[in-house]
Order: C-alpha cells, then structure tokens, then sequence
C-alpha cells in the first residue's frame, strides 16, 4: 500500500469511525426516548449504514482531495520554474554573455531608475586602448580574454553601488552614485591604475600592458538629457585620447538643455 493510499484509508476511517458512533448514539437514544426495544437488527444497521453509504463517499471525497493536491504542487513548481526561466531570461536580455556585465539597454535602464532616485552623479566611458591591435595581433580569443579582465578590474575598482556596464565592442561605461567631481576623477583614475595592473601574458611576451582611456561627465537628475552626457563623456574620451591614452580626461563644460 503507497502512501497516497494509506492517506486516503486513515481520513476514510477518522470520518467512518464517528459516523458509527454518532449513528448508534441518535438511534438508541430515538429507541430508548420511544419506548422501543434494541435488538441485533438494530446494532447491524447502525454498523453497517455508516460504513456503506460514508465509505464511498469518504474515498471519493478524499481521493479528490488528493488529485487536487498534488495538482496545486505541480502548479506551484511549474510557477516556480517559470519565474525562474523569467529571472534568467531577464539576466540574459540585459547582460552581456562573454563579460557578465550589464549590456547597452541594462546600463541604460539602471541608469534611468538611479536617476529617479537621486542625483549628483558622473558617468565614466571606458575605452580599451589599442584594442584593434591586440586583436590583429595575438587573435580574437586573446582580444576576448582582454576584454574580460578589463571587466573584472571595473568591477574590483568601483563601489558595489556604482554601475557598470559594455557598452559597446571595447567600450564600457560606469555610473559613479552620488559623488562630487574630485571623487569621480580620483575614482576614474584609480579604474584607470586597475586596468594597467591586469597581468597580461601574450605568445611574444613582449611586456605590453592592457590600459584603457576614461572620459567624465556629471549626470543630473534630469536637468541633462543622458544621451548629451554620454556626448560629453565622450568627447572627454576622444581627448584623452588625443593627448597620448592610458589618462583621463573631465575637460568638457556641457550647458544644461531643456
């Protein structure tokens, strides 16, 4: 006998077992208030009422219950598994495979969100330096693994509550929460140290080092529309990029636009 059977008799025998006692009780109660005698007829239809009319229905009810149950486990895992299909489809959507970090449309969105909630902060745009080469150079594998490293040591670099994100082949970007510029620039300067520091092995080992060129803007709530603060960080890049990489540059003033 399977548990689901043993389940089914107990409950069948918990309702039975009272019904017998309850029948009895009206019955002799019924004779006893009438004047009327008990004999063995009476004790058999008080036994054996209860148990065929309540043991059908008692397995029937209960064997219900149990398909009903085993119904709302199988939708709950179902629930389960799709929420978690759902958690990692959204990691998928908004993340970059090879990196881990946020993709273009996840940065963005992140970035939306933390400038609903506060200001005072500067977004960073990272560029890896000579990256076209060290792909031509030593392969795409190599370029890949470049690309990674240079993500971890972002990340190592920055707060837990800053973002980071790719976006773009070389490009990435960092949103610095609630920061003035001194900050920013020390903090961009420190990512730009980290990236130097990456061990890099290559086949000629010639010593080249991965660095990378930072340009700063300061985000506002929403006195700045964010695709000209990505301009301007931009424009910091280009010159920094102008004045020999592996620096970085905040030397753009950008006017507030309606």
């Amino acid at each position: 006998m399977d548990q689901r059977t043993k389940r089914i008799a107990a409950r069948t025998l918990l309702v039975v077992g009272p019904a017998i006692v309850a029948t009895f009780t009206i019955s002799f109660s019924l004779r006893w208030s009438l004047g009327l005698t008990i004999d063995w007829l009476g004790w058999i239809e008080c036994l054996t009422i209860p148990i065929v009319v309540g043991t059908p229905i008692a397995v029937y009810i209960f064997t219900q219950a149990e398909k009903l149950q085993k119904t709302h486990e199988k939708l709950e895992q179902s629930f389960a598994d799709l929420a978690k299909a759902h958690e990692q489809l959204s990691f998928v959507a908004s993340h970059d495979q090879m990196t881990g970090l946020l993709n273009r449309e996840g940065f963005l969105r992140h970035v939306d969100e933390q400038r609903d909630r506060s200001e005072g902060h500067y977004l960073l745009i990272v560029d890896a330096d000579h990256f076209k080469s060290v792909n031509d150079r030593y392969g795409h594998p190599k370029g890949d693994e470049a690309l990674v490293k240079i993500a971890r040591a972002l990340q190592y670099a920055v707060r837990r509550k800053d973002i980071v994100g790719r976006i773009g082949g070389e490009e990435f970007a960092i949103l610095l929460v609630s920061v003035s510029k001194d900050e920013a620039m020390q903090m961009a300067e420190l990512v730009r140290r980290q990236v130097q520091c990456i061990p890099w092995q290559t086949e000629d080992q010639d010593g080249s080092a991965l660095t990378v060129s930072i340009g700063g803007a300061e985000v506002g709530r929403r006195r700045v529309k964010f695709p000209e603060v990505m301009r301007q960080a931009d424009r910091c890049l280009y010159e920094a990029k102008r004045q020999g990489r592996n620096r970085v540059s905040f030397d753009y003033v950008l006017s507030a636009v309606a």
